[in-house]
Order: structure tokens, then C-alpha cells, then sequence
């Protein structure tokens, strides 16, 4: 999938995993990291591709995008559960060195971030080349499975463009819609 579409499924999804975790009180902070974090981790399986959005969004991307490129094929550890565990593990890692006073909860910001994460390797297993699930393992796992692989999404092409990515759209509007007044307290 294209990064503007796994953008918006990782925000889509982060921002749920958060809503639905009945957050409480005013948490602006809370709500840009869920935000930024959900943006971010949507987009990290592509640090494998030097010129993808995540070098994009930071500083000196376009440099470190290339050094990245140059180490890792694309859809190989960072689009796998072991890529997932090492990043489940750097965020646990990071989030301890936190400072309390920030009012941020750790443990439901690593659980967003990996909802994030997440949606990017199923959204690529809806893909014609699916993903290789249990790296090192070399197989490649998408949705639909053998046989009916020829109903998979062709990155780029129409229907991501025309029915995906629309259909997100409305899903996060919907979301944002439906939770409001959650929205509203959390923020004012």
C-alpha cells in the first residue's frame, strides 16, 4: 500500500485502540502522542526503502533513508512479527526513560504505537506480495490465502485509490464523529 494509506490506517487504528481504552480528564498531551506516534509507526515497516514517507517526515531522513536502504531489503524483518517484537521491545525500551511528570501512560502509547505498527503488515498482507510473516522463514502470508490470492490489492492502482483508502476516510471521520465528546473532553 501507499504511505498516505498506511497513514491513515494507523491513525485510524491507534486513534481507536486509544478511545477505546476509556481515557479520562484532559489529556492533550496524551492525544498528540497517540497522534504522532500512531503517524509514525504506521509508517515505520518502510524504513527498508530509502525514499519512503517515514525518512521523510524527519530530519535528515533522506541520509539515514539511504543508509537503511542499503541495509535491509524491502518486506523482510520490518514486516514481520520478529521486526514487530524488536520494535515492541524499543518502545518499551524508550518508554521507561520517560519522565513521569510528562502524564503520559506508557503502557497504552506502546499499545497504540503497536496497533499502528500492526496495521501496516496486515494492510501489506491484502497486497499481491503479502508479507513474510515469520521472518527469517522466506514465505510470503497475505489475505486472501492460496487459492484466492488474485482478489489481492495491487499497491497504487485504483481500487487502493478509489475504494481503500475513501473507505478509511470515512471510517476515521466516523470514529472522530462518534467519539466527540470524548474528543472534546479530552482536549478542553
Amino acid at each position: 500500500m501507499l504511505g498516505r494509506t498506511h497513514q491513515l490506517i494507523g491513525l485510524t487504528t491507534g486513534f481507536t485502540v486509544y478511545l477505546l481504552s476509556n481515557p479520562v480528564g484532559y489529556q492533550p498531551a496524551m492525544v498528540f502522542a497517540v497522534l504522532m506516534l500512531s503517524h509514525f509507526l504506521a509508517l515505520l515497516p518502510d524504513v527498508d526503502q530509502p525514499l519512503c514517507d517515514f525518512w521523510r517526515g524527519i530530519p535528515a531522513g533522506k541520509y539515514l533513508g539511504k543508509i537503511s536502504g542499503s541495509l535491509l531489503s524491502h518486506r523482510n524483518l520490518t514486516h514481520s512479527l520478529l521486526g514487530a517484537g524488536l520494535v515492541w521491545w524499543l518502545l518499551t525500551w524508550l518508554g521507561a526513560k520517560v519522565p513521569a511528570q510528562w502524564g503520559l501512560d506508557i503502557f497504552l502509547l506502546t499499545r497504540v504505537s503497536m496497533a499502528a505498527y500492526l496495521s501496516h503488515l496486515v494492510a501489506d498482507m491484502v497486497t499481491v506480495e503479502g508479507v513474510p510473516l515469520f521472518f527469517p522463514m522466506q514465505h510470503m502470508f497475505g489475505i486472501p490465502p492460496h487459492p484466492f490470492q488474485g482478489l489481492r490489492i495491487i499497491t497504487g492502482k485504483w481500487f487502493e485509490n478509489l475504494i481503500v483508502f475513501p473507505a478509511v476516510t470515512i471510517l476515521f471521520i466516523y470514529i472522530v464523529y462518534s467519539y466527540w465528546g470524548l474528543i472534546h473532553q479530552l482536549l478542553l
